[in-house]
């Protein structure tokens, strides 16, 4: 034999990604161009809680002498080619000392957020620049696929794309026709893959895809009408006040929305640091208090134009297939009565099925002429919410808040920044949110008092409310 050992791929896959119909595809590849050539693969405990990996060898050498002797699993410094069909793949194969300066790394830009992301209180999502970076420095190469751009959003196609971009870098002795007639042979999907095989060997012949801003948390700009306003922040924070006022306005009103300057610009006036970490703490933070959920507010989401399209979408059905979407509900009373002005808070009795923990079960047809009316009639009520009780009382548990934070940023600005996350508190719904505002009221009772005695007491406190908040989602007590 004149090489001494395998060409060498770890792909990381979520499931329903196709991971193994890719190392399908590449054992097919090999044996069409006559390389010995093997495929093993590891299930994941779940979609996003266990890893998911295929490994993949090939022996770069055409009828060898002897039967090369392939392993079922990588070892640190065997990798050549590090597949990551998900990015945060790509960086579990880092952390467990698979990518070494002899690994490319060829990745999809698409996140899929894993279940410890969803269930942090807060934005549990992980920063993917500094993960990208560290690639950048332990890798040999990095080729990133924008999966989205070069073939379309459909999951199904993202194989497809690595399997073009892991022909087109070059690393394995297979040819463009060889990974072509491996598409073609195994007869899945036939014409979506082989689109998406040429976009993946185009993109890799490039050096891959430019990382963009996640498109799933864009800032959006501001009405024009509030330019004049905005052009006296800073360039540091004014994006992110912008996209305040744009779901300031799209919730409720372009009033609503001078509301939330009206009350910024009092907590900016005592921000002292040029940072203005503190401003863009309560901007933010703010934005999303002034936007809680109501049941007129998801109604509004409900019938977002484009709803039914994207559902299309993501399910790969064509307009021409019937659809049918029925969204659950299970309002209970003091969502119920959340809608209504307090003084008619006795309306609806308290009867046992509507008390807390549990609720009213509905079922709308939304995809119904009949259930997206409904809805759209909830949603144009939104006129009356200034008046309703959950506005009351959100409003003010969100001045008391803001009141604190003032009185904190008196005295010691790292304490005001801690006391504005407090807002965290202010989250979920039905029991959970009650809880949550029950927990900022037993912190802000004396709060000035409080102050006076010491800081650093309170800062202590504030920092242990803030490790229960994001340590258990549900906690109120």
């Amino acid at each position: 034999m004149t090489a001494d050992r395998p060409l060498c791929i770890l792909i990381g896959a979520l499931g329903g990604q196709g991971g193994g119909v890719l190392a399908d595809w590449l054992v097919e590849a090999s044996y069409n161009a006559g390389y010995p050539a093997q495929a093993t693969s590891t299930p994941g405990v779940a979609q996003r809680t266990g890893a998911t990996t295929y490994y993949f060898e090939l022996f770069p050498e055409k009828n060898p002498p002897m039967d090369p002797v392939f392993t079922l699993f990588p070892a640190t410094g065997d990798l050549d080619i590090m597949a990551a069909l998900e990015p945060t793949e790509a960086g579990r194969a880092l952390e467990r000392g698979f990518v070494t300066e002899t690994t490319t790394v060829i990745t999809g830009l698409d996140r899929v957020y894993s279940t410890a992301e969803k269930m942090s209180a807060g934005d549990g999502t992980i920063d993917g620049k500094p993960m990208m970076e560290s690639l950048e420095k332990a890798a040999k190469d990095v080729i990133c696929l924008d999966v989205s751009n070069l073939a379309g959003s459909s999951a199904s196609r993202i194989n497809s794309v690595m399997f073009g971009a892991i022909i087109g870098s070059g690393i394995l002795p297979l040819s463009e026709k060889h990974g072509r007639a491996a598409i073609e042979e195994k007869g899945v999907a036939v014409e979506s893959n082989l689109t998406g095989y040429n976009a993946g060997l185009q993109a890799a012949r490039n050096g891959g895809s430019e990382i963009l801003e996640d498109p799933d948390r864009p800032l959006k700009p501001a009405p024009a009408s509030f330019n004049e306003r905005l052009e006296t922040y800073p360039e540091a924070i004014k994006a992110t006040v912008a996209h305040g006022i744009a779901k300031l306005v799209d919730y409720q009103d372009a009033a609503y929305a001078d509301l939330y300057l009206d009350r910024l610009n009092l907590v900016r006036a005592l921000d002292t640091e040029p940072t203005l970490v503190l401003t863009r703490e309560v901007a933010q933070r703010m934005a999303l208090w002034m936007t809680f959920e109501d049941v007129v507010r998801v109604a509004q989401l409900k019938t977002r134009p484009g709803r039914l399209a994207r559902i299309r979408g993501e399910l790969g059905v064509s307009e021409d297939t019937p659809l049918r979407l029925t969204d659950y509900f299970k309002p209970g009373r003091d969502e119920i009565i959340g809608m209504l002005p307090p003084s008619l808070s006795w309306l609806l009795p308290r009867i046992k099925k509507l008390e807390r923990g549990n609720g009213l079960a509905l079922h709308i047809p939304t995809g119904s002429a009949f259930g997206f009316a409904l809805l759209k009639i909830l949603a144009s009520l939104k006129f009356l919410r200034r008046r309703s009780a959950q506005y009351l009382e959100e409003q003010a548990y969100m001045l008391e808040w803001l009141e604190a934070v003032k009185a904190a940023a008196a005295l010691d600005y790292e304490l005001a920044c801690q006391t504005a996350r407090l807002s965290i508190w202010a989250r979920g719904y039905g029991a959970v949110r009650r809880g949550g505002h029950e927990k900022l009221a037993a912190i802000f009772t004396d709060w000035s008092t409080k102050l006076e005695a010491g800081v650093d007491k309170v800062a202590a406190d504030v920092d242990q409310s803030l490790l229960l908040a994001h340590a258990n989602p549900d906690a109120t007590h």
